[in-house]
């Protein structure tokens, strides 16, 4: 089972001055790297402001997904990063269906019996 994430990226002030100095295609850098874990780069769009970069792409599963992340934190790339779980709009749908039909559920809020 593939999953599929978002992943906003606030690049570190070093990489974004060096993007600066040598613009670099991070798209493509990013798609080599999800590739030798068996992923797969979907999209990738630059924001600006609290963010700048979001890449979209799916991994084999968690495991793969958080190596790809160690390495990103651990090569000094991101100030911070948000990983963002997705899910096609027809699984969406159902989670809600599933929902609705669990009316025995034992889950409460709190104060209620």
């Amino acid at each position: 089972m593939t999953i599929t994430v978002g992943l906003l990226i606030k690049y570190n002030d070093d990489q974004k001055e060096g993007m600066i100095k040598s613009p670099s295609d991070r798209a493509k850098v990013s798609a080599a790297a999800v590739a030798e874990y068996g992923g797969k780069l979907l999209a990738a769009y630059g924001s600006y402001g609290e963010y700048d970069m979001l890449f979209i792409y799916e991994m084999p599963n968690e495991q793969v997904l958080a190596a790809n992340l160690h390495l990103v934190d651990g090569h000094g790339v991101a100030k911070y990063s948000k990983v963002i779980p997705l899910m096609s709009n027809e699984d969406f749908v159902e989670s809600q269906a599933m929902a609705a039909n669990n009316n025995n559920t034992s889950y409460r809020a709190v104060g209620e019996p």
